[in-house]
């Protein structure tokens, strides 16, 4: 029984975060995966952030086309974009003092 709460949570959190996208919200969202970790993810167009550390994180390109993401770390500076190709996860540095990324974008 949990395996399919688990799973019946996801596809509802993914169909909520598919409307919200559509009416050009920009909504937060935890994924599980199957490790049984929870990656928190905020959707800004085609860039999602995938995995987030104090100086490194990862952004997903979840869109079918080539697109330019950064990170927001705060509000005066951010990563240079990077090109990410479609389906494909891509890291950015930055100085680890500054924190963690607060959201993936596209640039």
């Amino acid at each position: 029984m949990p395996r399919i709460r688990t799973v019946l949570m996801s596809l509802a959190m993914t169909a909520a975060a598919g409307t919200l996208a559509v009416t050009g919200a920009s909504p937060a969202a935890a994924t599980t995966v199957a490790d049984g970790s929870t990656h928190l993810g905020v959707f800004q167009g085609c860039a999602s952030l995938y995995s987030n550390k104090p100086g490194r994180a990862q952004i997903k390109n979840i869109c079918s086309k080539r697109i330019n993401a950064t990170v927001s770390v705060d509000w005066a500076w951010d990563p240079d974009c990077i090109a990410i190709n479609p389906g494909r996860i891509l890291s950015v540095t930055w100085d680890s003092t500054a924190g963690k990324a607060d959201y993936a974008y596209e640039c």
